[in-house]
């Protein structure tokens, strides 16, 4: 994964809305492609974490599993959502907070959220490898056994 210097608005009309202009996104995975990375993470106008180009991101930092809230102008995605839920449900803490992109410089981990990914981790961020975490595997097992036990939630 890469992080891109294009931001996304948070305080756009269509801000956290699927729309048929994803030109911003194909950009930014562009670029990811070109320098061999699989996604690209976005800041807001604010300079706070926001999403991926396809995805939502969750940081591991300080043991702590930290989501960018839906302020940050990300996509309200049904896997972050089903994360949340089922982590509170079951005594995880999965909290949702803003966090400056210079913050993924002190990440252990990160983790991706999609439907097309469910929760992956990520191996690399700009060229710094990153650690398969306590909390982040938590958090993969923990949506991978929810999932299997109800496939429709």
């Amino acid at each position: 994964m890469i992080t891109v210097p294009w931001t996304r608005n948070e305080r756009s009309g269509v801000a956290g809305a699927k729309t048929t202009s994803y030109a911003e996104n194909v950009v930014a995975l562009r670029a990811a492609r070109e320098r061999g990375a699989q996604e690209a993470l976005m800041a807001n106008t604010r300079g706070e974490l926001a999403e991926g180009t396809g995805s939502n991101v969750v940081v591991v930092l300080d043991g702590r599993l930290i989501t960018p809230p839906l302020s940050s102008g990300c996509l309200a995605g049904i896997t972050r959502e089903l994360l949340l839920e089922w982590a509170a449900a079951d005594g995880l803490d999965v909290i949702e907070e803003s966090l400056p992109m210079a913050s993924l410089a002190s990440a252990e981990g990160l983790l991706l959220t999609s439907s097309t990914r469910d929760v992956q981790p990520v191996s690399e961020l700009d060229g710094r490898p990153l650690r398969d975490t306590v909390a982040g595997r938590a958090a993969a097992e923990l949506f991978a056994r929810r999932a299997a036990e109800n496939p429709d939630p």
